[in-house]
């Protein structure tokens, strides 16, 4: 510590005698003597400048450019990796693309037989587009008991993947007690770009 206090003192006693020098040259022989060394130095600030400074100035700002950027992904991180998983678990629920033809149909068939429950008609499949989606429905028509209804309803929009019942037509079966002959509109949506996890686009 004390070593550093007289390295102080000395530099401070240097610049003042080398201040005194300076004041003294001017107050005799005015500005010629110092015209040549301020020439040089400020050609040497020049270069220093345009090849020392202004290039690490430009790294600096790219630099941080570059961490603000990283300091905003950082503060919404979480928000996007949320984000994300919720539309990944939203994909899962979707139907494969692949099993396009026949996926509907099987869960249909394969959630009426628990039941006892047989197909009086199955209409041919549609297909809407709509943006990178396509919605996929079939109409069945069947004839059974309101307690085998409900329980198949339960069963199909319950599926893990999605389906909706989008339209439900019941009327009495003719020359039937106690059963009702149901026509009922069933659709899914399949991603046409957005491929599950897993599966080959």
């Amino acid at each position: 510590m004390q070593a550093l206090l007289e390295l102080v003192l000395q530099l401070r006693l240097r610049l003042k005698d080398m201040t005194d020098d300076i004041l003294t040259i001017y107050s005799e022989k005015g500005m010629p003597p110092f015209k040549k060394p301020l020439i040089v130095s400020v050609c040497v600030l020049l270069v220093i400048y345009r090849f020392v400074y202004y290039p690490l100035r430009s790294k600096v700002d790219l630099r941080s450019v570059e961490l603000e950027k990283w300091k905003t992904i950082d503060a919404h991180y979480d928000d996007f990796e949320s984000a994300r998983n919720r539309i990944s678990a939203y994909r899962n629920r979707l139907p494969q693309l692949k099993d396009k033809e026949e996926w509907l149909s099987y869960i249909l068939t394969s959630t009426a037989k628990p039941y006892g429950i047989a197909f009086d008609s199955l209409s041919a499949q549609t297909e809407t587009e709509a943006g990178n989606f396509l919605l996929v429905a079939r109409t069945v028509t069947v004839t059974t008991t309101y307690a085998k209804l409900g329980k198949w309803l339960a069963d199909i929009e319950n599926t893990p993947i999605i389906m909706k019942i989008s339209e439900v037509i019941v009327k009495k079966a003719s020359g039937r007690v106690g059963y009702i002959q149901v026509q009922m509109k069933v659709s899914t949506v399949y991603s046409r770009f957005a491929p599950r996890d897993g599966e080959k686009p």
